[in-house]
């Protein structure tokens, strides 16, 4: 049996997906990831716990899969931007892995800021606004407030980068991620010098930014010790984990956007050529072409914390189901105190209202002028037929959920299966791979409900 391996590196959580070519998951694994803040706004992983999670997913989606690692034929991942490490001339970590919602550098704002708002900046990198907890200016911290351990430092990795450099000894990662960085060049296609200058980094301390899905060698014989894999298993760089689960929700083919659901909110569309567009992002798509994202850091956690803090007694499928009783746009006060199961249900309607209002707003943000009639739902909110059909009355769109629930990994599985030989190219992987669900068409009489109603999100 072949089996692709998909890996997912999200902020929250590690997800490892084994995938058949048919783009059937036969096995999961999920994990935890516990960061620790040694000082305050501090944001790391050990290197060694990064492994150590790596192989205990991929250990329970064997036991799912009832599979060995010898029927895994090619693997990739989705990547979280911006999260690093920095390697000695031996290719070992002098760092944890800093993760990108580290502040350590907040001191060195104004001059980042400035940097990053600058017309030069904006058209090189295709985004404007460059905020501290951008890798490089962690790397500015670390020259300043701990020369010896920087002075030792040969390369500095993101997680792509050391990922891909672990398993197969390629000094290369992905563009997808790149991008973020605020050090790519989106027109050159290449690490932009004046960046490097300004931040102090030589071009010698990096990888080679590759287009997402470019095959990249095979797994080496270290790949065994570090995540239990053979040498000789077919390995593609992979991208931006918001950029691989919209490839692995058929972006493109399914529908013109994407949006997202996670620990970040967001929205995601594929254009001709990068026009700079206030707050979005623009990076190398795997055909030429380039993805635009906008994101919003208030994710469905506010579900989480509205359920651990308020109605601990019940589950957010509960939640969902009592939120499913009640009336578009209804607000919690509007309930009877003593009925707490109605204002539970309008307090988490009301919170879905909001997140999609926030969804509607990111995506008008990336359309710009085109008009949008099919959306993909990416996230936990894809799995509630109630959020999804509050998404296709928010966004007066057809929503369309797929039918694997885990796209990032199923995205990066369709580069694995093209890196192994099994499909001549993406489209081909993605087509036999990728497959709809559920689709939702908006509901008239909602859609001019919320097309009236404000949801908080002006400051989009």
């Amino acid at each position: 049996m072949a089996l692709l391996l998909g890996l997912d590196f999200g902020t929250s959580y590690f997800k490892v997906g084994l995938f058949d070519p048919d783009g059937a998951l036969r096995g999961l694994g999920r994990v935890a990831v516990d960061k620790r803040s040694p000082e305050p706004g501090w944001s790391e992983l050990a290197v060694e716990e990064f492994w150590r999670l790596l192989r205990k997913a991929l250990a329970d989606a064997l036991v799912q899969a009832d599979a060995s690692v010898s029927d895994i034929v090619g693997l990739s991942y989705a990547s979280q931007a911006n999260t690093f490490v920095l390697v000695d001339r031996n290719g070992d970590p002098l760092s944890p892995l800093v993760i990108w919602n580290d502040r350590r550098a907040h001191p060195l704002e104004p001059a980042v800021r400035k940097f990053g708002d600058s017309e030069r900046f904006c058209r090189a990198t295709g985004f404007a606004g460059l905020t501290p907890e951008c890798a490089p200016a962690k790397w500015l911290w670390f020259q300043r407030y701990q020369p010896d351990v920087w002075g030792r430092a040969k390369r500095v990795m993101t997680l792509s980068d050391y990922f891909t450099f672990s398993l197969t000894g390629e000094l290369a990662g992905d563009a997808s991620t790149a991008a973020f960085t605020g050090l790519y060049s989106i027109a050159g296609g290449e690490w932009w010098p004046e960046a490097l200058g300004f931040f102090s980094v030589p071009r010698t301390m990096l990888s080679h930014p590759l287009r997402p899905g470019t095959a990249c060698g095979r797994t080496v014989p270290r790949a065994l010790d570090l995540l239990g894999l053979p040498p000789g298993v077919c390995f593609a760089v992979g991208g931006l984990d918001h950029h691989i689960a919209a490839i692995g929700s058929g972006l493109g083919r399914l529908a013109d956007a994407s949006i997202s659901t996670g620990t970040v909110l967001a929205a995601l569309m594929l254009v001709d050529t990068v026009e700079p567009v206030a707050g979005c992002y623009h990076g190398p798509h795997v055909d030429g072409r380039f993805y635009r994202l906008a994101f919003d850091p208030a994710g469905a956690n506010q579900l989480e914390d509205y359920q651990r803090q308020s109605a601990p007694h019940l589950s957010i499928a509960q939640l969902v189901d009592l939120a499913a009783l009640l009336p578009p746009g209804m607000l919690p006060e509007s309930v009877a105190r003593e009925d707490a199961s109605r204002r539970h249900g309008a307090t988490m309607r009301g919170l879905m209202e909001r997140i999609s209002a926030t969804h509607r707003a990111l995506l008008r943000r990336v359309q710009g002028k085109r008009a949008v009639r099919q959306v993909i739902a990416t996230g936990g909110g894809a799995r509630s037929s109630v959020w999804l059909q509050i998404s296709a009355d928010m966004l007066n769109a057809t929503v369309i959920a797929p039918r694997c629930h885990e796209r990032a990994c199923l995205g990066a599985a369709a580069f694995a299966a093209v890196a192994a030989g099994i499909f001549d190219s993406l489209p081909d992987a993605l087509l036999a791979m990728v497959h709809s669900d559920r689709i939702v068409e908006p509901q008239a009489s909602t859609v001019a409900i919320y097309a009236e109603k404000r949801f908080g999100v002006e400051r989009l």
